[in-house]
């Protein structure tokens, strides 16, 4: 995915370590595809290397359970991604490609074929591939908005009869699942309320300690470069949310991140001067505070926010 390489790069690697745990991915797998059934077991899941070709998935799994053979894969997205219908199937289809080039060669190594179908085909009829199913998580603070298949990056009349090659997306702003596995729901649920600047929500609900791990992941997903910082600093192997949300905030605010930049900035600033406006929030963001705390304080709309961050681009 395309990324910030200081922040978006780690927040990536933090995200996908946790989601290469078997029981993580297995609770994410049957919550959102088997409706919380237990289909998919920890102990029948393997991690394969994600390379394929020249690109690299994020987490891909070998899942040997009672429907078959599947390869299982998630995607990581911190912003929406325009392409990305396009870009799930063209993964895929490498996953596809790979299995067709092994059996080919397979078949020229034993030369094995014999009919004429065989040879045109390169493999024999009794030949299977193992399909391939990718979910991709959306960490964004506003509803995915664009292209959900692939039939939505057509722009003709007649899409009956078009394959939709739709994607299985999450979107953890407004995701109300709830996941049998603790960390995982933990996970969610926490990142949630900061996408959605809950912060009186998670001062009340989250004053247990969790892992300083978890917590990292937290600060991965809402990509709250500031509260990562104030996590990783930290000595102490246990985390308790609200207190380390506060700091970050009161360290911000003595710092003059915030209440600086909007006070100092804005004050000639007239209404409908957007260009002043978004070099105040192009600032804020290269200084890595986070979507939901820039909202929260700024008032501005989610739609400046994103027009600000394209701007880096």
């Amino acid at each position: 995915m395309i990324q910030k390489e200081n922040s978006f790069g780690t927040f990536d690697q933090e995200i996908n370590t946790f989601f290469k745990d078997a029981h993580h991915f297995a609770c994410l797998i049957n919550t959102c595809l088997y409706q919380g059934q237990e289909i998919v077991k920890p102990q029948d899941l393997m991690l394969v290397d994600p390379k394929i070709q020249a690109y690299t998935r994020d987490v891909l799994m070998l899942w040997n359970g009672r429907y078959g053979s599947y390869y299982l894969g998630i995607e990581n997205q911190l912003i929406e991604n325009y392409h990305m219908p396009y870009r799930i199937l063209q993964y895929d289809c490498l996953v596809y490609k790979d299995q067709m080039d092994v059996l080919e060669k397979e078949h020229r190594k034993k030369k094995d074929l014999r009919s004429s179908e065989e040879f045109l085909s390169g493999i024999k009829a009794s030949d299977k591939l193992i399909p391939c199913i990718t979910i991709v998580i959306y960490y964004g603070t506003r509803p995915w908005q664009t292209n959900f298949c692939m039939k939505d990056m057509f722009d003709v009349k007649d899409v009956e009869h078009l394959n939709e090659y739709k994607m299985n997306l999450i979107e953890v702003h407004s995701d109300t699942h709830q996941y049998k596995d603790k960390e995982l729901d933990l996970v969610f649920s926490i990142t949630r309320d900061i996408l959605n600047a809950n912060f009186n929500t998670i001062r009340n609900k989250y004053k247990q300690g969790i892992p300083k791990q978890i917590a990292l992941v937290i600060a991965s997903m809402a990509k709250d470069e500031e509260l990562y910082q104030q996590i990783k600093e930290e000595e102490k192997e246990v985390i308790v949310m609200c207190e380390s949300l506060d700091r970050m905030r009161e360290e911000a605010s003595n710092k003059g991140f915030i209440k600086g930049k909007i006070q100092g900035k804005t004050e000639g600033i007239q209404i409908g001067k957007e260009d002043g406006i978004l070099m105040i929030l192009t600032n804020l963001l290269k200084k890595g505070i986070s979507d939901s705390y820039i909202l929260e304080i700024t008032g501005v709309s989610s739609e400046l926010l994103i027009k600000a961050k394209q701007s880096l681009n």
